[in-house]
């Protein structure tokens, strides 16, 4: 047993063992609490797929690094280190542990606001949809922004004069994000105003699509053509938003053109057919048909056609479904579409067979 006793750099081989004993017994316990806290989570599960990850995110890297720091700490007083090198040692362990509680604060923070998001879609209200990220995101900043400062109080660093020193130079700060301020002003007008909410497909100048995202600088819109344009909050909350999704129906406007030679009973089953076919269909809100004007080549009927289906497909495949039974009915009561013609008499020409 001599052995153990031998002296290397200060520290006999006893304490290396016990250090590394330590170290290997955090191992195992880490091992064992994933694997437990695994099996609760397969057994009893706490919520949707995205809380399930969250939970089990802050069971591995949060947990094994505690645990190393804990047995790293402890195997370090079985050494006998100088008084320097200890102090050294116990300001970056600080430094560390209040990091890493930060870390387990912030996945704890997306376990919180993955559970609230989840309660959230169940909402008839689109607003908590909106507002879950944004607080999520503010949240995070704020923890990391108190660990920074117990970091730099734990090194030695005079906080109170550090803050003092911002805020003496808060107005160049302020000077210099000007912009960010007006885009974090323009996401607080934007969800008191509510102009638009994720899902509403919207336009606005050049833009046209769906609300995938408000954060705290842009809103992300996903347009027709499927790419993603991302507008400043500031230019959101100032612009004049055209929101499609809003529209308790779609107007459908357009004239039937009828051929002249149409005769009056005629133009009268045109008229019927046109109000039976539009009563008729499941996606009338309201209708108009009138026979509005004699136009220089038909016999105009004025349409117009008020959709329940705000979803523009589904209304796309409404009025194809209207127009053909139309165009059916029409065909059946031998009434003609009328096209663009003209009759040109051209005088001073003997009659055809003379010459």
């Amino acid at each position: 047993m001599s052995f153990l006793h031998y002296t290397f750099l200060g520290n006999q081989v006893w304490q290396y063992g016990a250090f590394f004993l330590i170290l290997l017994g955090a191992g195992i316990a880490h091992w064992a609490l994933r694997r437990l806290w695994g099996m609760i989570l397969s057994r009893r599960p706490l919520g949707e797929e995205r809380v399930q990850a969250a939970l089990l995110s802050l069971s591995r890297r949060p947990l094994g690094v505690v645990l190393f720091l804990l047995a790293l700490w402890g195997g370090l007083q079985v050494f006998t280190l100088p008084a320097g090198a200890i102090a050294f040692l116990r300001g970056m362990f600080l430094a560390v542990t209040t990091f890493l509680v930060v870390y387990a604060l912030s996945k704890l923070t997306d376990v919180l606001f993955a559970y609230w998001a989840a309660r959230a879609k169940r909402t008839a209200t689109k607003l908590d949809d909106q507002v879950i990220p944004i607080l999520s995101k503010v949240t995070k900043a704020f923890l990391w922004g108190v660990a920074v400062l117990l970091v730099l109080q734990n090194l030695g660093y005079n906080v109170s004069s550090l803050l003092a020193g911002l805020g003496i130079g808060g107005l160049a700060i302020a000077l210099a994000a000007q912009e960010t301020l007006s885009n974090f002003i323009g996401t607080l007008a934007l969800l008191v105003d509510r102009p638009c909410e994720v899902g509403d497909r919207v336009q606005f100048e050049d833009v046209d699509g769906t609300v995938e995202a408000v954060g705290l600088r842009s809103t992300r819109i996903r347009t027709l053509d499927g790419t993603v344009v991302s507008v400043p909050n500031r230019l959101m909350a100032n612009a004049k938003i055209n929101n499609i999704a809003k529209r308790p129906t779609i107007k459908n406007m357009y004239t039937v053109g009828i051929v002249y030679d149409t005769p009056y009973e005629k133009l009268q089953e045109a008229l019927r057919i046109l109000r039976e076919v539009l009563a008729g269909h499941p996606s009338t809100d309201n209708y108009w048909v009138y026979f509005k004007e004699f136009g220089p080549y038909s016999l105009n009927i004025l349409v117009i056609h008020w959709c329940k289906y705000t979803a523009y497909q589904k209304f796309l495949e409404a009025t194809e479904e209207i127009n053909l039974e139309i165009k059916r009915r029409f065909e059946e009561a031998g009434i003609e579409f009328a096209f663009p013609t003209q009759t040109i008499q051209v005088q001073g020409l003997p009659p055809l067979g003379k010459s």
